[in-house]
């Protein structure tokens, strides 16, 4: 069974199928920020949310992962794990020269996590601490890195589409224009002010008209977000769970589009 002893204090919200819920038919998904760690637990093939939880990261140990994990007596089959390494770069591999030492101007020291996507044909190179390198060296989780992940998983269709995810003071911004990707990047994002300027300006710089792009908001604060910015773009919509998982009404005042990275995993 997929019980847990520890996590109580720090989850959010807990469906009563969990206490049902089998280890071999469980994936643990986990999201690595600067704010903290996110994760929920779900059943692999319904999709069905069991169990949400935050820990916020003044309240992260030493080893969060660890911390997460040693509440499960039982390992769920899958645990996967997406790092959000914001000090990164992009880009195609075909691109991308055999040593990272080009990158080390960019980045302001020399490129110390790199990660790919088979699917996508894409590279992130990454210059992280010590202890979040130490993390992803030594769990035994599927490790990627939040810009693949969300590449991966959304389809971006005909026309211009924008996505953005608040991850407390960052933001995560993904476009894509005929159904390629075009800028994919983490800004600052303290408040309101800064969230229309770093949106703005990337979506000037793209060239993309406000009056006909595809526009998804989602993380926390979203609703407040997408009325402030209404006034300027057409069409702006709010993630949608059921696209992505089974969520029972017990689960009821709990908010998906915060947790929309682990989502669409």
């Amino acid at each position: 069974m997929v019980t847990t002893r520890t996590l109580t204090v720090k989850q959010n919200n807990i469906d009563p199928a969990f206490q049902n819920a089998k280890a071999e038919e469980s994936v643990l998904s986990i999201l690595y920020a600067q704010d903290g760690l996110s994760f929920l637990v779900r059943h692999v093939t319904t999709r069905q949310v069991y169990m949400t939880g935050f820990i916020p990261a003044q309240e992260l140990g030493a080893d969060p992962l660890q911390e997460v994990l040693g509440g499960f007596p039982e390992r769920p089959s899958q645990v996967k794990l997406i790092v959000a390494f914001d000090n990164a770069t992009l880009l195609p591999e075909a691109f991308a020269s055999d040593t990272a030492e080009w990158a080390a101007t960019l980045l302001g020291g020399n490129v110390n996590y790199t990660e790919r996507s088979a699917k996508l044909g894409m590279k992130v190179l990454a210059l992280v601490s010590e202890k979040e390198k130490t993390l992803v060296s030594t769990t035994k989780a599927e490790v990627q890195h939040l810009w693949l992940s969300q590449m991966e998983a959304l389809s971006p269709k005909q026309g211009e589409e924008v996505w953005v995810h608040l991850l407390g003071s960052r933001m995560l911004f993904l476009a894509a224009k005929d159904g390629k990707w075009e800028l994919v990047n983490s800004y600052p994002c303290a408040d309101q002010q800064e969230f229309i300027y770093h949106l703005g300006n990337a979506v000037e710089q793209l060239g993309y008209d406000r009056a006909t792009l595809k526009l998804e908001l989602s993380g926390y604060e979203a609703v407040s977000y997408k009325e402030f910015i209404a006034p300027y773009f057409a069409e702006v919509r709010l993630f949608k769970s059921k696209n992505w998982a089974q969520i029972s009404s017990a689960m009821q005042g709990w908010d998906p589009g915060a947790y929309a990275l682990l989502l669409r995993l």
